[in-house]
């Protein structure tokens, strides 16, 4: 096969990244990062590597397949799933953000407020530099529109492959590709949201928060 598909690929994921993903994913990223007071780009690449993984993952399916048919139905339901779950994710995030979700402090004779803490921490930047990937592998997961058209051109990459073992290899290839190619935009949104000056910052946290809000809403009910 001729290098033409796969660096056609990358450049689809640069133009994509942006023009439809600072519009689309921009807001997800912006409140995955709101918040975030951690210098350089080390927690950004871990979360667009997350995504880069799970773009790999699904072109190497839909190339071993070599149906976009089959990937679609397969994991409709799980997609559903993972909307309502991040839609939640974001909604607490947006609620911490804006200091309307108070984080139970310690009290060592209620047992159970340490493991409520734990879990609302969770919610509440800046967090932990592990959590940065785990969240970019399962937002990888939510319905893009450009994300489909990739998986479609990974697919029928497949159904020319010979044998589905090198079928699955380019499918993934492409896909790995594309991830890569939006990961410039997304590192330009992210730091611009964790540039802002303090001031500023604190007004964009109150209408982020907002937006946060709603987008997990919305996630919840489309994905229900």
């Amino acid at each position: 096969m001729s290098s033409a598909p796969f660096l056609a690929m990358l450049l689809a994921g640069l133009a994509g990244g942006f023009g439809h993903c600072i519009s689309m994913c921009g807001p997800m990223l912006a409140a995955v990062t709101v918040g975030e007071t951690r210098q350089g780009l080390l927690h950004h690449l871990l979360y667009n590597l997350g995504r880069v993984t799970t773009y790999t993952i699904l072109g190497g399916i839909v190339g071993f397949s070599g149906s976009f048919l089959v990937l679609t139905a397969s994991i409709e339901l799980y997609q559903r799933a993972i909307m309502i779950i991040a839609g939640i994710s974001i909604i607490l995030m947006g609620l911490s953000t804006a200091e309307w979700l108070p984080v139970p402090q310690k009290n060592s004779c209620n047992p159970g407020s340490s493991l409520m803490q734990k879990i609302l921490v969770l919610f509440k930047a800046p967090r932990s530099i592990g959590s940065y990937y785990p969240m970019g592998i399962v937002l990888g997961f939510l319905p893009c529109g450009l994300t489909y058209t990739a998986l479609l051109s990974a697919a029928r990459s497949g159904m020319e492959a010979k044998d589905p073992f090198p079928g699955m290899m380019q499918g993934a290839l492409m896909m790995m590709l594309f991830g890569i190619g939006t990961v410039p935009a997304m590192l330009l949104v992210g730091k611009v949201v964790t540039t802002l000056s303090n001031s500023m910052r604190k007004r964009f946290y109150r209408v982020a928060s907002i937006i946060m809000i709603v987008t997990g809403v919305w996630f919840v009910v489309k994905g229900w």
